[in-house]
């Protein structure tokens, strides 16, 4: 058996053929962990903070929704063939719910986790997790069709909704959370200022791909006519003041975010959705909110190191030192209210 990189996507080859059963349930979990390690720590370290089955889960299922993202947003493929691989994957689905998929040599990797997160899904959540799943296929869906076209501001919502608001639902609720009556607002909050906040800084490479993360609505509020072929329209947008724009709404909702933080009983929940929000605002606080940035976990690099190659054993050391990692804020909490106070007209705290 052997793994192989083959036009973007993992490709899982069997010497011999094999059925899915003959396939360790460890080396579907550990495959995608160590996927998610060549992203980084923001991927990696997701599945540190659950317990051990949610861990394995979320794993499946962070690294299978991560690869097929990539694959569909592949400048280079038309619309037609996204569609094509979305049903592709449908398929996968629905032989796995009606438990009568079988792996097949040189078949994508990412089919393993699928099937593997569906059988872990129907196991230990009973179905739960399946209508956020839903939305999120229909959030790849919408991408697919919104190629080369202006969406309006409900219907970026309603994106954004279905693709990061879900991301977020998925993650709380697989790692089974304990966020009361805060999971949709925090899901909410959350997954609408990321949502924002990749748009605005992937709007060139989305640009090119035929994505317009722009909306009809703000490009009429700043003057601008939508002109496929202009190659100065992301300079307009930034002299019209829309990157000034977008990071007051994103730092409203990442204050927000925070006051809710404040109020969760769970030390460690509450640690994370703080690192979360200064993650996030920190390309926007440290004034390097513009197109092509990035946004990462600080010491990410460190972290990584510490934990071994052996993903099970990365995962009981991770998971033990996880709550000391979210101890250090990513962003200054003091420049943080700072930004706010200054720009979003607040008087007190």
């Amino acid at each position: 058996m052997r793994i192989y990189n083959d036009n973007k996507q993992l490709i899982l080859e069997l010497i011999e053929e094999k059925g899915l059963n003959d396939i360790s349930y460890n080396f579907k979990v550990n495959s995608a962990r160590k996927f998610l390690r060549n992203r980084g720590f923001l991927h990696y370290g997701s599945q540190l903070i659950p317990e051990k089955i949610e861990s394995e889960t979320w794993s499946l299922a962070w690294a299978y929704i991560r690869e097929i993202d990539d694959i569909i947003d592949d400048p280079s493929i038309s619309t037609s063939q996204q569609l094509d691989i979305l049903s592709k994957e449908i398929e996968v689905i629905e032989a796995s719910l009606n438990n009568n998929y079988k792996i097949k040599s040189k078949q994508p990797l990412r089919y393993i986790w699928l099937n593997q997160f569906i059988e872990n899904e129907e196991k230990y959540y009973k179905g739960s997790l399946m209508p956020i799943v839903k939305e999120l296929y229909e959030s790849a869906l919408i991408d697919a069709k919104r190629k080369n076209k202006l969406l309006n501001n409900n219907e970026m919502k309603n994106l954004l909704h279905k693709k990061a608001v879900c991301f977020f639902k998925l993650y709380f609720a697989t790692s089974k959370f304990n966020l009361g009556k805060y999971f949709d607002e925090l899901s909410e909050l959350l997954g609408l200022a990321l949502g924002m906040l990749d748009d605005a800084l992937d709007i060139i490479f989305d640009w090119k791909s035929g994505y317009i993360n722009v909306s009809i609505d703000d490009l009429n509020k700043l003057g601008i006519e939508y002109d496929p072929k202009d190659k100065k329209i992301i300079d307009k947008l930034i002299e019209k003041g829309y990157y000034r724009i977008k990071s007051i709404e994103i730092m409203k909702f990442l204050l927000k975010a925070r006051s809710i933080a404040w109020k969760l009983k769970n030390p460690l929940l509450k640690k994370l959705i703080l690192r979360l929000t200064e993650v996030f605002s920190a390309p926007i606080i440290e004034g390097r909110f513009l197109p092509g940035e990035k946004y990462f976990f600080k010491y990410e690099n460190l972290l990584l190191k510490i934990l071994p190659e052996n993903e099970e054993v990365a995962y009981n050391i991770g998971h033990k030192i996880i709550n000391l990692a979210l101890s250090i804020p990513q962003v200054s909490p003091r420049l943080f209210w700072s930004w706010c106070k200054a720009n979003l007209n607040i008087l007190s705290k």
